[in-house]
């Protein structure tokens, strides 16, 4: 039985000078703590780290930002997350956010150095991946993914390869992604809880039906955001809605 993978697409991140400390705040909230991962080929990323409260042994729960974006995209919903009891990460990929060097720039790149790094950019999302689920009091093998614009051709391409992953969240996605063919991608993972959210009519409607029609997966989600939305991230029901499915498919149930 496949687990759960959750990727979420980030903006720009919240640095912290000196070393972070988790505050607890109201609600039981956790102030995130600002963390480096660095992957097999040597690039240093910057995450955010949402440590799990009480609950025994949660999934982690791991978001990745659009292209040209950040962690800062999708904190509020790493937020949201993390008070459900999740361990969360968001990061912020190579050459985005506190991520970016003087060597890599994803602004100052070209149209082909840009495909070029998000080439390589699935090294990130396995660092990121490995780096949370050996955190103590994190299930090691139950990850949620939740992706957002191109961050989700990165959330497929990762939940393809690695039997952690229980669901995955699709924010807005694209059929393709600097040479990401996410619609092939997608009718591989026959099995794998997957929630879609998009706005009618769109490309990722109907990637999300043929893949459904192709693999036969009985587990995939489409939710519709009102056309006058620029994104599903717009749609102020759209968090709650992620929450109760991901609950729904990886936290595990009391009495089990």
């Amino acid at each position: 039985m496949r687990r759960a993978l959750v990727l979420v697409a980030l903006a720009t991140p919240i640095v912290a000078n000196g070393p972070a400390v988790l505050r607890p705040a109201g609600g039981g909230r956790v102030l995130p703590e600002t963390v480096a991962i660095q992957t097999a080929d040597g690039q240093m990323l910057q995450a955010s780290f949402y440590k799990p409260g009480s609950t025994a042994a949660p999934p982690g729960v791991l978001l990745v930002h659009d292209a040209g974006g950040s962690r800062s995209q999708v904190d509020p919903l790493a937020d949201r997350m993390s008070k459900q009891g999740f361990g969360v990460l968001t990061l912020d990929l190579r050459g985005h956010g506190a991520s970016k060097s003087s060597k890599l720039d994803w602004e100052k790149l070209s149209e082909n150095d840009r495909k070029s790094t998000w080439a390589l950019a699935p090294k990130d999302v396995d660092a990121a991946a490995d780096w949370l689920l050996a955190q103590p009091g994190i299930n090691s093998t139950s990850l949620a993914l939740v992706g957002y614009g191109a961050g989700c051709a990165l959330a497929v391409r990762h939940a393809k390869g690695d039997e952690n992953v229980v669901c995955m969240v699709l924010l807005a996605p694209h059929a393709e992604d600097y040479g990401f063919d996410v619609r092939a991608d997608i009718q591989t993972l026959v099995g794998l809880p997957t929630f879609v959210a998009t706005s009618k009519d769109a490309e990722a409607e109907k990637m999300a039906l043929e893949a459904n029609a192709f693999s036969g997966n009985p587990y995939l989600d489409i939710v519709l955001s009102p056309p006058k939305l620029a994104t599903p991230l717009d749609d102020k029901n759209l968090p709650g809605k992620v929450l109760k499915w991901v609950g729904d498919k990886a936290m595990p149930k009391k009495g089990r």
